[in-house]
């Protein structure tokens, strides 16, 4: 996992490692103005969370949904702050290999006031088990509706949702997978997704359509060809990604 310094989400600065074994990270600046960042934990398996603290990250511990502490099959997690200060999480549910055989597949929603032990709110959006859609992310638009971006391999899913918890199917955009929804510092919606590297594209239209803006991060960093799952931590100036 890797953390850079952004005052626009466009130029990335001071790119620095800070934490071992953690795939798919997605960071939340708190209500106090702590910064924590979930992840999948590498070496067990599991998705955990920790507390970005200057130029390290301090391990929470393990997530859990439901009373859970190790809950199977949950993947993929997108951090949102709601504005009573509770963490809302997407992530992905039903993780194996795709096929008539597998489990049910889903974009699941859960809530926590502790960051850590979280209750689920909602099924998303289910999927075919030959489908192959991973990495949801999640953004919240003036007008109390949500968007969900999902990643279906070198493309971009947009859905949509009224209340936040059950969304739709809406548009495909071959513009790269394993996206990040984001708010650009004039109020344009931004997406990033990973082809090579991280771009960065644009919406005036309530991400009905999507205009590039420019690639923010290219291989190598810090001596690593892998660069993706990009994460842009509202109010806290900081871009977290993956590197490997």
């Amino acid at each position: 996992m890797v953390v850079a310094q952004t005052t626009d989400g466009l130029t990335m600065t001071g790119a620095r490692q800070i934490l071992d074994h953690a795939s798919v990270p997605d960071g939340v600046r708190r209500a106090d103005g702590s910064v924590d960042v979930y992840y999948v934990n590498g070496s067990i398996g599991y998705v955990s969370v920790a507390r970005v603290e200057r130029d390290s990250a301090r391990v929470l511990g393990q997530i859990s949904i439901d009373g859970n502490a190790n809950p199977v099959g949950v993947v993929d997690p997108d951090a949102v702050l709601l504005p009573d200060g509770r963490v809302r999480l997407a992530y992905y549910w039903g993780f194996g290999p795709p096929g008539p055989s597998a489990t049910t597949k889903a974009m699941c929603i859960a809530e926590s006031a502790d960051g850590v032990n979280f209750t689920t709110k909602a099924t998303a959006l289910t999927f075919a088990s030959t489908e192959l859609l991973t990495d949801p992310s999640l953004l919240a638009l003036p007008d109390g509706s949500w968007l969900m971006a999902i990643s279906a391999g070198q493309s971009t899913i947009i859905a949509r949702s009224a209340d936040g918890l059950t969304f739709t199917r809406e548009a495909t955009f071959a513009i790269g997978g394993v996206p990040e929804l984001a708010r650009s510092p004039d109020g344009a919606l931004r997406l990033y997704t990973c082809k090579g590297g991280i771009t960065a594209y644009r919406s005036l239209d309530a991400g009905r359509s999507w205009q590039l803006e420019r690639t923010v991060l290219n291989p190598p960093i810090n001596g690593h060809s892998i660069v993706c799952d990009p994460s842009f931590v509202a109010g806290a100036g900081l871009f977290v990604f993956k590197t490997g």
